[in-house]
């Protein structure tokens, strides 16, 4: 199984996703702090050499086939449910519930 988390694109407002409601509202974040830990912490498990990452899918698949050459397209991402565990496990170690 996989969980689906939004890609992250600075600057840009963040689509909702189930790990960052949950992780919102558990912890008292802002969407913003919220999606920059999932992030962060997503970018430590890629950096261990953890195999995280299943597939992106652009969020808006037209504006990308009018626009191929575009860099700042957002995705789904979708990561290992191991992944996504370990994200609320690193969570749990840093804030307080």
């Amino acid at each position: 199984m996989t969980t689906t988390i939004a890609s992250q694109n600075h600057g840009r407002a963040i689509h909702n996703y189930d790990l960052l409601d949950e992780l919102q509202d558990r912890y008292g974040l802002t969407r913003r702090e919220t999606h920059d830990a999932i992030h962060q912490f997503l970018d430590d498990l890629d950096g261990l050499g953890d195999d995280v990452e299943v597939s992106r899918t652009p969020i808006e698949p037209g504006l990308l086939k009018h626009n191929p050459r575009d860099l700042d397209v957002y995705y789904w991402v979708e990561i290992t449910d191991a992944a996504a565990d370990s994200i609320r496990e690193a969570f749990a170690a840093t804030y307080a519930a």
